[in-house]
């Protein structure tokens, strides 16, 4: 399974929930950022729970109209390519993933139409932020996920490389004062395995820093690992 750029690809909030192995009731009172937010409804589903979140992408910088345009031509794509590949379970429901990825968008649109300023144009390696400024980061979908194919990724050729990881961790760590989750951790394959990149960031965490896998119950249709990763500040 490939692709030439990242998708602008959305989930439930509570399917995202269940990938970073969180529940809403737990975040409230602290400050969070989800990057990259896509077309997904985590902000709507949380801030309905007053939690205090921002989400970037650096799509946020256009309109509605084209935002929902874009997301509906990248998910008819993505089906196509999900259907014919061999790395998803042959039983695994693509007709109930394109329904829940719909709803998610609708969502998604009707919070960002009420919360504009919460939404911004920005993207890894570099984001806007002060330092420290968020308790909890949570990044899905990007990391690992869109690392060349070569490693167990989703991109062509030279893909995300390890240096680019190594980046935008760094730039993850600089704005989170608490904690960092990122899902998956695992290749994206039948077979999925921990990712060579994930093991090579956690080997190499700043000392005020800590890190594990973790197993997450979320099923996009793949055998073997689950994970995710979970850091945190030694302080916090």
């Amino acid at each position: 399974m490939q692709f030439d750029q990242v998708v602008f690809y959305g989930r439930l909030g509570h399917q995202a929930l269940t990938m970073f192995n969180l529940d809403s009731a737990q975040l409230r009172g602290a400050r969070v950022l989800d990057c990259a937010g896509g077309p997904g409804s985590l902000s709507a589903l949380l801030r309905a729970d007053g939690v205090d979140i921002t989400a970037v992408d650096p799509l946020y910088a256009l309109s509605n109209k084209e935002l929902k345009q874009r997301a509906l031509a990248d998910l008819d794509a993505a089906m196509e390519t999900l259907a014919a590949s061999q790395d998803i379970r042959p039983e695994f429901n693509l007709n109930s993933c394109r329904q829940e990825h719909l709803q998610a968008l609708d969502a998604f649109l009707i919070d960002r139409n009420t919360n504009p300023d919460s939404y911004i144009a920005a993207k890894l390696p570099q984001l806007p932020f002060n330092d420290q400024i968020f308790d909890l980061v949570l990044c899905g979908h990007l990391l690992f996920s869109y690392s060349p194919q070569s490693t167990g990724g989703l991109m062509k050729e030279p893909g995300l490389d390890l240096a680019w990881h190594r980046k935008a961790l760094f730039e993850l760590q600089r704005i989170s004062r608490g904690s960092i989750r990122l899902y998956p951790a695992h290749t994206i394959q039948r077979q999925a395995s921990r990712h060579e990149y994930a093991h090579a960031l956690l080997a190499e965490l700043p000392a005020d820093w800590k890190g594990d896998f973790y197993a997450s119950a979320y099923d996009q249709g793949h055998d073997g690992c689950t994970d995710g990763l979970a850091l945190h500040r030694a302080s916090h």
